[in-house]
């Protein structure tokens, strides 16, 4: 039932086990007993399962689908002078400038992720996650678009082909740069950029706590399509 997951646990440096929930509760009893020797379980599944089983939740993960159409693939007005949108080759070094800006913008994009989201986690999971995901993104190849001003990273999206659907991992904008257009002009070239394959969808995930992305994506016509209530489970802990 709990399945050991050897990467968090080399990352995080302790055991990490996952729980995915059917259409039922499964044998507690059972679970329990399985759940010994870990110290971190992630619970998944729908809102009222979770919930019944009594698993402290953390977040409510929403996977959101979006059929693009020939009107989305316009530039969207940009409200700030001199900001360029460019493909940022990662087959290259890149200065020491743009790795400190790039840094700062993967942690800005988790910054509702729930490793951060939960206060118990004090062992830098959140950076150390974060961290490495960039370095796959850039291992494999992913595609990544940059909003520049000057020498200025503004922004920043990732994104990958995969099963005849585009995937949007990583999107953010810096906090005073939000609001002006950005973000907009960034995935208007992800739209673009996936049309010209042949592909007409795009798919993401974000916090529905996140109340600001959430409306961006629906001005932006995502469409949710589920709903996953994920606990973190310290079976060490009363829950």
């Amino acid at each position: 039932m709990i399945q050991f997951l050897p990467f968090d646990s080399a990352l995080f440096g302790y055991r990490v086990g996952k729980l995915v929930l059917g259409r039922s509760l499964p044998d507690l009893e059972g679970v329990q007993t399985q759940a010994q020797g870990f110290e971190l379980i992630y619970v998944m599944g729908k809102p009222g399962l979770v919930k019944m089983g009594g698993w402290p939740p953390i977040s409510t993960r929403v996977d959101l689908v979006k059929a693009i159409r020939k009107t989305d693939l316009d530039p969207e007005s940009n409200e700030m002078d001199e900001v360029f949108i460019s493909e940022q080759d990662l087959s290259v070094s890149l200065s020491a400038s743009d790795q400190r800006q790039l840094r700062e913008l993967v942690l800005t994009s988790g910054q509702w992720s729930r490793f951060r989201q939960d206060p118990l986690m004090a062992n830098q999971e959140y950076e150390k996650l974060y961290t490495t995901w960039w370095e796959t993104i850039t291992s494999q190849n992913h595609r990544v678009m940059v909003a520049r001003r000057g020498k200025r990273l503004l922004g920043f999206i990732t994104f990958r082909l995969l099963r005849g659907r585009a995937y949007v991992d990583l999107f953010a904008v810096e906090g005073k740069s939000q609001g002006k257009g950005i973000g907009r002009n960034l995935m208007s070239r992800v739209f673009q950029e996936v049309y010209a394959k042949g592909l007409v969808q795009v798919g993401l995930s974000t916090q529905k706590a996140n109340e600001r992305a959430m409306d961006f994506y629906g001005r932006a016509g995502f469409q949710p399509m589920k709903e996953t209530l994920i606990a973190h489970w310290r079976p060490g802990n009363s829950h």
